[in-house]
């Protein structure tokens, strides 16, 4: 089972589910993306809608958004570049993107952000990431199964990761840092105010 966020139908009353909650987050991610949302007010959304237990209280966050950021019929995937490499710049993937077979991404002295909370996983896929001097991350959509071998000397790895749903894509996340952190999050479990500056840094603000 391929987990994508999708435009909800709608729905009776009923309890909020995960995908309910990242259909809006993506929404609210779409919002960001055309400036229709503050940078600010996103930790504010995004607990809105985890902290919300029935589809109408997901529906009264999400239906304060411009409606047109949300397409009746969603574009295909872009398809992104399976390798990529920098010496002294940072490497930054996401948005509404194609994942599938081995990513690999590195750096010698930057960060490397690899948000694939909105990417379209219809299958395994494996993600390499490495940085000699700097942090590494990986952001997956929450629901997909995921593990992470880290490899880090001078720092520290870190994963936050929400329950599996069966059936879902497994991701294999390889990091490595030699003076860095490796983080491994589910969207939701990205912590507070950390979700505002992987944001400003993959769009370069």
């Amino acid at each position: 089972m391929a987990i994508e966020p999708r435009p909800p139908a709608p729905y009776p009353e009923r309890p909020a589910t995960d995908h309910d909650r990242r259909v809006a987050v993506d929404r609210i991610q779409r919002a960001v993306a055309h400036d229709e949302v503050e940078f600010d007010e996103l930790d504010d959304l995004f607990d809105q809608v985890y902290r919300a237990t029935t589809l109408s209280e997901i529906i009264a966050v999400t239906g304060r958004l411009p409606v047109h950021d949300v397409p009746e019929i969603v574009p295909p995937p872009h398809p992104i570049a399976r390798t990529s490499y920098s010496i002294f710049g940072d490497i930054k993937v996401g948005g509404w993107i194609a994942a599938n077979g081995d990513l690999n991404y590195g750096s010698g002295f930057g960060k490397v952000f690899v948000d694939l909370s909105s990417a379209d996983l219809q299958q395994d896929i494996t993600v390499r990431v490495r940085s000699i001097f700097d942090d590494v991350t990986v952001v997956l959509p929450d629901g997909v199964r995921a593990t992470m071998e880290p490899v880090t000397v001078f720092g520290d790895a870190n994963s936050a990761l929400t329950t599996p749903v069966a059936g879902a894509p497994y991701v294999r996340v390889v990091a490595a840092s030699l003076f860095g952190n490796a983080r491994l999050y589910s969207l939701s479990q990205v912590p507070q105010g950390r979700m505002q500056r992987l944001w400003r840094a993959l769009r370069g603000r």
